[in-house]
């Protein structure tokens, strides 16, 4: 099992619109919002990298008003 922690910047007031939108994913463990450098924190664990990797470039990232994001893979 491969798991990882995502943090996404997004556009200011979007961040519940996305926190919704990404909870509908089947991986996705946990999305909160912070506060700080990042809005959002998501928790992904997945079958293999391979997978992982499908689900922040297919979904997370692709999410309107995502304006970056940094993967985190736990070791």
């Amino acid at each position: 099992m491969t798991k990882a922690f995502v943090t996404i910047h997004c556009e200011t007031g979007k961040e519940s619109q996305i926190i919704r939108k990404l909870s509908e994913v089947q991986e996705i463990k946990n999305v909160t919002g912070v506060l700080g450098l990042y809005d959002i924190i998501v928790e992904i664990e997945s079958a293999d990298s391979t997978i992982l990797e499908k689900i922040i470039t297919g979904h997370i990232r692709r999410v309107p008003h995502v304006l970056s994001t940094m993967t985190l893979i736990t070791v």
